[in-house]
């Protein structure tokens, strides 16, 4: 019985979680991050506002909450689990799908939160969450039998920058004319085959490396 009392309790706190995110989600194309109020959200939400405060702190936190989880559930969808030739393969085909299509589903949202009534928080949110997946999902895997030339953690940074402004990017000007699927190709393509191969110039590597030895590798 106890069991039973517990797991129903849990659905209704799920419950009452997916009705605060799905209202702060709604209310962000319509009035701007920045404009939205507690109110807002819990008269949207249907929600008492003492109720809010038991599952978050301020509007700040609510939208982070929502957004990791999202993100954890698509990084999840996404996970390879193969040799780093393999792996290089399957990002050049496939990866990354499942982020652009998300985008696309919630463009009014990712519009607003990329524009003058977005947060600066949220972007630097994303960008620190998608440097850290990057690096334990890809690039920490591929560099695991190499010697690399500059600091992974580097390239997850610019990774997750590139994914940041290819959204920005995409959401402007007509460009979602492209599917996810194409522009998840363009982005993995330029990130994994560089500039010069985007651009297709003619392009060698400098007679004498540049010396980055000082970082350490580890």
């Amino acid at each position: 019985m106890e069991a039973t009392t517990t797991r129903k309790e849990d659905r209704r706190k799920e419950r009452t979680r997916q009705l605060l995110r799905d209202a702060l989600l709604e209310l962000i194309p319509e009035k701007g991050y920045e404009a939205i109020t507690l109110q807002d959200i819990t008269d949207r939400a249907n929600v008492a506002r003492p109720t809010f405060y038991l599952h978050f702190k301020d509007k700040q936190d609510l939208l982070f909450s929502s957004l990791r989880e999202i993100y954890d559930d698509l990084a999840k969808r996404q996970h390879i689990n193969c040799e780093p030739d393999e792996l290089l393969l399957k990002s050049m085909e496939t990866g990354g799908d499942s982020d652009f299509e998300h985008v696309a589903e919630n463009s009014a949202f990712y519009q607003t939160m990329l524009s003058e009534k977005g947060s600066i928080a949220f972007v630097l949110m994303v960008l620190e969450y998608l440097s850290t997946i990057m690096g334990t999902e890809f690039v920490n895997k591929l560099s695991e039998k190499t010697n690399p030339r500059v600091p992974p953690d580097f390239v997850s940074s610019f990774i997750a920058g590139a994914e940041i402004g290819v959204v920005n990017w995409w959401l402007k000007h007509n460009h979602m004319r492209y599917s996810p699927q194409q522009i998840s190709r363009m982005m993995n393509h330029v990130a994994l085959l560089g500039t010069g191969w985007a651009l297709n110039l003619d392009i060698h590597p400098p007679a004498e490396e540049p010396d980055f030895s000082e970082y350490d590798h580890g």
